[in-house]
């Protein structure tokens, strides 16, 4: 376990900001009062390292406006408890130019598969250099990670025919930059946040600290897969992280994850932590921009907590005290007036809603309180007291089913 320990103390989530449709927008658009209060957010999940993503094209457009920003998002994190581990470089997913105009809502990669040539190599060793010198004395900064995922492309997929010379030209890039980074800072570790174990043997050399990303679907191939990583960690005498994990569209949910790498001790970044306007938002993320959660049980996650899934769980009895037995009769007696009071309607419906989510026994991808707190806060028309009876027969009538 010792190839875990440096780093299993992290828990840590990539970040780009709730109002960015990409990395380009993060930094040409930053928004300091923005960054610093979603950062409190994490910081109130107790989470303690943050992932951004740089974009090359947004410093060469204005170094130093650039550079400003980043020191301020570094210090701003750093404030909160919380270190920085930036990534230099992207390859993620395709051959896509970036711009500095870029309004697109896609990944964009940097620098962009048209800059990973030795011709460009003196001007991104420019940048390095800039980095180094803007975070390099920076109490918060982690370490840096070299590139992003650098296979997972679709400029070296498989019906590509020069496929084989692309991905030696991906890797020389790499070798080339872990190298200038390391010879630039000295005092901070190096990674590459592969997106698999079976990719670390391309870095294993070049890099100071292993770490992959994993979406896999099941607790026994997330733990195999870390299994794997530790031997491969032992084999190196480096330590490793996860840089990447958690994504409600792979049959990888966050509590399962993260309740496996807590058994297993090993530190990881989530994928990510705010919902707002990236491609992303509607797999991954855990906090909206008004500072609401998608899902509590992931929230108890992070923070280390765990929905019991044993054979000794204790289900709610929400009729146990006869709640639901008169709210389902006071809402028969309301639906017999001719007449009944709007407001006292809403709160007939509120109480079922409560009792049906209280008592696990509706999907909360769609809460019943989110629709009854709309027609709370609606005027009492023909179409919003339809909605109202309709709402209160269709959940009387599920109360009634779960609680008897």
């Amino acid at each position: 376990m010792g190839f875990l320990s440096p780093y299993s103390h992290v828990r840590g989530f990539n970040y780009v900001p709730s109002t960015a449709v990409n990395d380009i927008a993060f930094w040409r658009d930053y928004d300091e009062a923005l960054v610093e209060r979603e950062l409190t957010f994490a910081q109130r999940l107790g989470l303690n390292s943050a992932r951004p993503f740089l974009a090359y094209v947004v410093y060469e457009h204005d170094p130093k406006s650039f550079l400003g920003r980043l020191r301020h998002f570094v210090r701003a994190a750093h404030d909160r408890g919380i270190s920085v581990m930036p990534v230099v470089w992207d390859s993620c997913f395709d051959d896509t130019r970036p711009t500095i105009d870029s309004t697109e809502n896609k990944w964009i990669p940097n620098p962009g598969v048209q800059r990973l040539g030795p011709e460009f190599w003196p001007a991104g060793e420019a940048y390095c250099a800039d980095l180094v010198q803007t975070l390099g004395s920076e109490p918060g900064l982690a370490m840096w990670d070299i590139m992003n995922e650098p296979l997972i492309t679709s400029w070296v997929s498989d019906d590509v025919p020069e496929r084989e010379e692309r991905k030696s030209t991906i890797w020389r890039f790499v070798h080339h930059f872990c190298g200038v980074m390391k010879e630039l800072d000295s005092a901070h570790p190096i990674t590459v946040g592969v997106a698999n174990v079976a990719t670390l043997p391309n870095v294993e050399a070049h890099v100071d600290v292993l770490s992959y990303h994993d979406y896999l679907p099941t607790r026994a191939a997330i733990r195999s897969q870390i299994d794997d990583a530790i031997r491969v960690a032992k084999a190196n005498q480096k330590p490793i992280f996860i840089s990447e994990l958690a994504c409600l569209a792979r049959a990888n949910p966050y509590d399962v994850t993260l309740e496996v790498c807590q058994e297993a001790g090993i530190g990881w970044y989530l994928w990510e932590l705010m919902i707002g306007k990236s491609r992303w938002r509607d797999i991954h993320g855990v906090v909206y921009p008004d500072g609401t959660v998608r899902d509590p049980s992931i929230v108890a996650a992070i923070r280390g907590f765990f929905r019991r899934r044993g054979p000794d769980m204790i289900p709610p009895a929400v009729d146990k005290e006869g709640a639901a037995t008169r709210a389902v009769g006071q809402a028969k007696a309301w639906l017999g007036s001719s007449d009944g009071d709007y407001a006292q309607g809403t709160a007939l419906i509120e109480t079922i809603a409560n009792l049906l989510e209280a008592g696990e026994h509706v999907p909360m991808s769609s809460p019943p309180s989110a629709r009854v707190l709309a027609l709370a806060e609606a005027e009492d028309n023909e179409s919003n007291r339809t909605e109202l009876v309709r709402l209160l027969v269709l959940w009387s009538e599920k109360l009634t089913a779960v609680s008897s």
